[in-house]
């Protein structure tokens, strides 16, 4: 068998979820309403017309090829309209529009309780897609689909391999401990070891994975609702955290981190200043649009202790979803579908596809699996999970930012005592 076909099959066997970068949601009643920009003449007789507008976090590819995607679906279909809104500060403002009734008709899905799924959600059962997407459940309630993952991802440690080169690194560190030689050979060569754009904040998430790694399941922000302490130095998020706290400690990360950016971190890695960063694979399309050719992009399991034995992530990423109260929902359907079936956006940005039957072939995915690493799967989240992290204003990405840059101890000892009052709370 191939290793193409090997990574085909790996993938069919092991995608499942957690939400990568999608946010944690708040409760809320409010009924959403249609977008003001959202057209009033809807589909007739199957023929699809009018306008609707798409708000997407894809912020750097609105010109280009998100234009281009639409201009293709416009051409399909003669006189429908997409109006695309590019949103910075995406999930907040998204949020915002929740509250005042305000959705666009096609949208990235921002995270909320499952039971309020209908309230701000139209079902996308009728796209004919249920059978042959990853992480069907993740966002569904009471048997109906509410978001499509828009691309599903390998976690791992992106690195150029041309830093590698010129400081005499002849490979990928295999054990946590060739992670720190590593990371010393390319800081002594005047390159920054590991990336980390440490004020965007999100790009840090990805480091939850060692602490799952380590507990051996997915299921660890689950059973945080077993402890009062869930938190704990020595234990798998301490370990996992640990491992970036370490990189800071050491000197091994950006020299001013809290200025380190998510646009100069691509710029960084793509000339080589910078040699690594944990994080996933729909990364590469970024480097490669920063300048970097795709030869020269190593994609590898992050080592995360001694044993030399490797683990990968797999994860969902925001949802595409429709409005409920949008004015053209079979419009806003159609171009769903279109964008998961015929847009190429898999291809262009070298990332997988929710559907099963589209097959993978990229040369780092290969380099990857042939570490022969052991697969997880992200899985859904509990609501009583959900519910006591709103109560404490849990935030992931300022969680690992105290984590890395304050006294591990301390910072755990407060949020335990957060989340004890929060599980406290909301039983």
């Amino acid at each position: 068998m191939k290793k193409t076909a090997k990574i085909t099959l790996v993938l069919s066997m092991c995608m499942m979820l957690l939400a990568a970068c999608g946010g944690k949601g708040n409760d809320t009643n409010a009924t959403p309403t249609a977008s003001p920009d959202s057209s009033e003449t809807a589909s007739t007789d199957g023929e699809l017309k009018g306008t609707i507008t798409w708000a997407t976090h894809r912020t750097e590819l609105v010109d280009t090829d998100l234009k281009r995607y639409v201009e293709k679906f416009e051409a399909k279909y003669p006189g429908t309209t997409v109006k695309i809104e590019g949103l910075k500060d995406y999930e907040q403002t998204i949020r915002v529009r929740m509250a005042g009734n305000e959705l666009p008709d096609v949208l990235s899905l921002v995270e909320t309780t499952k039971a309020d799924l209908p309230t701000f959600y139209e079902p996308l059962d009728d796209l004919g897609l249920n059978d042959n997407i990853y992480f069907k459940d993740y966002n569904s309630y009471e048997g109906k689909l509410y978001g499509i993952t828009q691309q599903t991802a390998i976690n791992g440690l992106v690195y150029n391999k041309k830093a590698f080169e010129k400081a005499g690194i002849t490979a990928p560190p295999k054990t946590l401990d060739e992670l720190f030689t590593v990371a010393e050979k390319l800081k002594a060569a005047g390159i920054v070891p590991m990336a980390t754009a440490f004020k965007d904040g999100w790009t840090l998430q990805y480091w939850t994975d060692p602490a799952e790694f380590i507990y051996g399941s997915t299921s660890l922000r689950n059973d945080k609702l077993n402890t009062d302490t869930p938190f704990t130095v020595d234990g798998p998020y301490g370990q996992g955290l640990g491992i970036l706290k370490q990189l800071y400690d050491k000197g091994y990360l950006e020299k001013d981190i809290y200025s380190a950016s998510w646009d100069q971190t691509q710029k960084d890695i793509a000339t080589g200043k910078t040699a690594m960063m944990y994080i996933g694979n729909w990364f590469f399309s970024n480097l490669i649009a920063a300048g970097l050719p795709s030869e020269d992009i190593g994609f590898a399991p992050l080592p995360f202790d001694n044993s030399g034995q490797f683990k990968g992530m797999m994860r969902n990423d925001w949802a595409y979803a429709v409005s409920a109260q949008s004015k053209n929902k079979p419009l806003a359907k159609a171009f769903v579908k279109f964008m998961l079936e015929e847009s190429g956006d898999e291809a262009d940005h070298m990332i997988i596809s929710p559907l099963k039957d589209k097959k993978q072939d990229l040369p780092q995915l290969t380099e990857f699996m042939s570490y022969n690493p052991t697969m997880l799967e992200a899985q859904s989240v509990d609501t009583k999970v959900t519910t006591a992290e709103n109560k404490m204003q849990f935030n992931v990405f300022k969680f690992i930012q105290e984590s890395t840059v304050g006294n591990l101890q301390t910072v755990f000892d407060g949020y335990n005592k957060k989340w004890k009052a929060a599980k406290e709370a909301t039983k």
